[in-house]
């Protein structure tokens, strides 16, 4: 790819900072700061045209801050400007020491890291309508559900500790109607996700194919779906295994630091969570991931990293099931298995035959 213009944005809540520079003159760095909406993009494409008019020599790089980033997606989109959205934590961790702290060189440091790493470049292709329209119901719905925590659990410790008390059974009347609501509009939220799913047919046939795995179902099927993009933001199945922390990483520095090997803590933590309850039920339902986590924990191997092993398998899983395009097959493994029996059987028997 080849880029002249480099331009950094650095999102806030109202505002957009932003940077740029050309290559040929990288001393000279432009800024201003526009508002955060559809005019305010307009209005930095509009100032920028004017300094460098060729949009296709842009390349325009920001950090990923979900709602903050999502209007100039939109437009940069509608435009045909690439736009490349990275990790904050990459461009943080990558800018060195900094003695100083604003918009203004963030948005700076943003626009040096485009043209420092240009190779790892990997522009932004917006989701489906439905994707998007999707993960804001997930996100409804996970809010609700951690304010029916922060709700049922104090009701109920009160009650256990001040049990004859009329304030006490009015807070937790009041708690569990509360919870019966949120739990009405839970179901509810779940059922307009499926429904916005059939609307697209290759999210349908990509959620039919992940719940067809022994274990998993529709709460970490979707995630999965929006957090991969439909299958469109990961190249290999070590990759959504990185990203969702069930592949361990060696952890050694000469003859002093010789640890054992662990998963990392930079990971999706919910995509996580959602796996180990998917392996819960995997090696309890499948006969085949039963006998492994049986066998494992017989040899001595600890339960939680057997465990780990079984999200990790059924990550691949999916991936198996998703590039074949075919539903996962409960007996496979059976037949593959009688498969090698019978093999055996016949070389068996060729060999009594030369013998006799």
């Amino acid at each position: 790819m080849e880029k002249k213009v480099f331009i950094g944005l650095d999102y806030s809540k109202l505002t957009v900072d932003v940077s740029c520079f050309h290559i040929k003159n990288m001393e000279e760095v432009l800024y201003q700061q526009f508002e955060n909406s559809e005019e305010g993009m307009l209005e930095l494409i509009k100032w920028a045209r004017k300094l460098f008019k060729d949009t296709k020599q842009w390349l325009v790089c920001g950090e990923y801050t979900g709602l903050y980033s999502m209007t100039s997606t939109y437009v940069f989109n509608e435009k045909g400007i690439d736009l490349w959205l990275e990790n904050p934590s990459q461009i943080k961790l990558s800018s060195g020491i900094r003695r100083e702290k604003n918009d203004k060189v963030d948005s700076k440091d943003i626009a040096l890291y485009a043209l420092r790493f240009i190779e790892r470049v990997r522009l932004y292709n917006p989701e489906s309508d439905v994707l998007i329209k999707i993960r804001e119901l997930v996100r409804l719905k996970d809010r609700l559900t951690k304010c029916k925590m922060l709700i049922a659990v104090p009701a109920k410790e009160l009650k256990q500790v001040q049990k004859n008390c009329k304030e006490v059974d009015y807070i937790k009347n009041t708690s569990d109607i509360l919870i019966m609501d949120m739990d009405g509009k839970i179901i509810e939220i779940e059922k307009r996700m499926l429904t916005l799913l059939k609307t697209d047919p290759n999210l349908k046939q990509l959620y039919k194919l992940i719940t067809s795995v022994v274990g998993v179902g529709m709460q970490t099927a979707i995630y999965i779906l929006i957090h991969t993009w439909g299958f469109t933001a990961f190249e290999t199945p070590r990759q959504l295994a990185c990203y969702s922390g069930v592949v361990p990483f060696s952890k050694q520095s000469g003859t002093s630091l010789k640890g054992k090997s662990q998963i990392s803590h930079i990971a999706n933590k919910k995509l996580k969570t959602l796996l180990h309850m998917c392996a819960l039920n995997a090696v309890r339902i499948d006969p085949f991931l039963k006998a492994y986590y049986e066998r494992k924990t017989k040899e001595g191997k600890h339960k939680m990293s057997t465990l780990n092993n079984v999200r990790n398998k059924l990550l691949h899983r999916i991936c198996a099931v998703v590039k074949s395009g075919e539903e996962y097959d409960k007996n496979y493994q059976s037949r593959a298995t009688n498969e090698i029996v019978d093999k055996a059987e016949i070389q068996v028997v060729n060999i009594d035959l030369d013998a006799a």
